[in-house]
């Protein structure tokens, strides 16, 4: 065999060394070794500490076979492979009826008559391997073969060795990957995002869920501030085909206006003042998976522009860049205002509705579903004295639950998991009551009393204020600044209000 081996050990660590994925590097290895030695196949396996092989894959004519199956060694094959083991880099097997691992081989490939050509690698680790080329038919290879086969070992070592630690990096961003979402669908069960009411004053809604969960059609999902609507999302994003693709959530409303390309689609460096670095946007994060545009109502005319071309041709591109880059994501959106009267009023884009509104879904207020407010009750405080801390949870009074039904709820779930809260607060050690929040019969007036008595007697004038604050934060969720925060609801201004709530130990969370 007269050929230059500089140059074949050149061009064969081009082939090999060019792909980290086992199955790349093996074919083009097998396709190179083919124009100068015989070769019908080609098998690469890693040794077990059991005696034992796990075959990773197989090359042959017919293409690539992975399958990581694991095959037992007989006992003279053991002894066999443990007196070569030392005395020479490349095995040659002419007849496999004449040699124990030649049988192994030829049983395993399912080939009656074969021969082998075996080179031991040097793998990184512990692990220990080889790669068996084989041709049809006995005494096929001879020792200029051999010597061939092992200009072979130092490439192919490296290149199995990286696709190996590759591949293992694979299956633990996988893992790592289900782990997350079993995380996620736990935190979800232990924040409260799971569905009360489902089989009653939500059964229309969860009915429409379970239809268009297993489509891609965009949703949108409309309500009060306050219903739940997040929590229906997750519950489509988790009962659809791309459950185990990220949900990415964007509040519309959240994000000033200056920044909402950059959050949306990403920037390039040097894109602008401050963008000292690449960043990634939603719709790239959420790629294969769900994005979640919650306060779609509130985005601007010339960011509703960009965003109806990004779901349109399902691509976009970041501030600063050239590149279109692909975004494959199903669109979930949410809004408590009037889309319909937005887009009469021009301040939203018709095309853009139309492409969003497919599928409506739209969640009743808790006023309207008065059926599940014990179910819900039971279900917070349980949530919030975990929270607080308070073993046992205190059980509500038989008359809490007819105070609780008799309120009209303008803030809706959200707010019933505040007054809750305050209510767990205030009682720890007896049972819940919420004689403090009692008004006409019409409802109450939680935590915003309309004068400085309830059943006569006097409420301190601190606790009086606290009402107040917490009844505008329940309606903003935390919010304080800005045209929806608390301080423009009480006319105060944001730094008097934080103050006011340092002062005061306002405790507030945001649900």
């Amino acid at each position: 065999m007269d050929i230059d081996k500089n140059l074949f050990f050149q061009n064969l660590t081009l082939n090999i060394c060019g792909s980290l994925e086992i199955e790349s590097s093996l074919l083009k290895g097998f396709h190179y070794f083919r124009r100068f030695i015989p070769a019908d196949g080609l098998t690469f396996d890693i040794s077990e500490p059991d005696n034992s092989v796990v075959s990773i894959a197989r090359i042959s004519a017919d293409g690539v076979e992975l399958h990581d199956i694991r095959v037992p060694l007989s006992p003279d094959s053991r002894k066999e492979a443990k007196k070569n083991e030392y005395i020479t880099d490349v095995m040659i097997f002419n007849a496999p009826d004449l040699n124990p691992i030649s049988m192994d081989f030829a049983k395993r490939l399912k080939i009656k008559e074969a021969s082998y050509l075996v080179l031991n690698l040097d793998l990184d680790g512990p692990l220990e391997g080889g790669l068996a080329i084989y041709a049809l038919g006995k005494n096929r290879y001879t020792q200029a073969h051999a010597e061939f086969l092992s200009l072979a070992k130092a490439p192919f070592s490296i290149a199995m060795s990286n696709a190996l630690k590759y591949r293992e990096i694979q299956n633990s961003a996988e893992n790592v990957k289900r782990e997350n979402q079993g995380l996620y669908r736990e935190l979800l069960e232990i924040s409260g995002d799971r569905i009360i009411g489902q089989t009653s004053g939500l059964k229309e809604v969860m009915s429409l869920v379970t239809h268009v969960a297993a489509v891609d059609t965009p949703v949108m999902i409309l309500g009060e501030t306050g219903v739940g609507k997040d929590v229906i999302a997750n519950v489509i994003h988790l009962s659809s085909p791309r459950q185990n693709r990220p949900m990415v959530k964007v509040n519309c409303g959240a994000i000033p206006e200056n920044l909402i390309d950059s959050e949306l689609f990403g920037h390039e460096k040097g894109a602008f003042t401050g963008a000292v670095a690449q960043k990634r946007g939603k719709f790239e994060r959420a790629h294969g998976g769900t994005l979640f545009l919650d306060e779609v109502g509130e985005l601007s005319l010339d960011a509703q522009v960009r965003l109806l071309r990004a779901i349109q041709f399902k691509e976009i591109e970041r501030i600063g860049g050239s590149k279109m880059i692909q975004a494959d994501v199903r669109i979930i959106s949410a809004t408590h205002r009037n889309l319909e009267e937005l887009v009469r009023a021009g301040r939203f884009r018709e095309d853009l509705y139309f492409r969003m509104n497919v599928f409506p879904i739209h969640i009743p207020p808790l006023r309207a579903r008065k059926q599940d407010m014990a179910a819900l009750a039971h279900h917070f405080i349980e949530k919030k004295a975990k929270e607080l801390k308070i073993s046992p949870a205190p059980r509500p009074l038989n008359s809490a639950m007819d105070q609780l039904r008799a309120y009209d709820w303008p803030g809706n779930v959200r707010e019933l998991s505040n007054v809750i809260e305050r209510a767990l607060i205030l009682n720890r050690n007896t049972p819940l009551s919420f004689n403090h929040l009692t008004g006409p019969a019409h409802g109450f007036e939680t935590d915003r009393p309309q004068g400085s008595e309830v059943n006569g007697q006097i409420i301190p004038f601190d606790e009086m204020v606290s009402c107040y604050i917490l009844k505008a934060l329940g309606q903003t969720n935390g919010r304080i600044e800005g045209p929806k925060g608390a301080a423009r609801l009480l006319n105060l201004h944001p730094n008097t209000l934080r103050s006011k709530i340092k002062k005061l130990r306002i405790q507030f969370t945001k649900s």
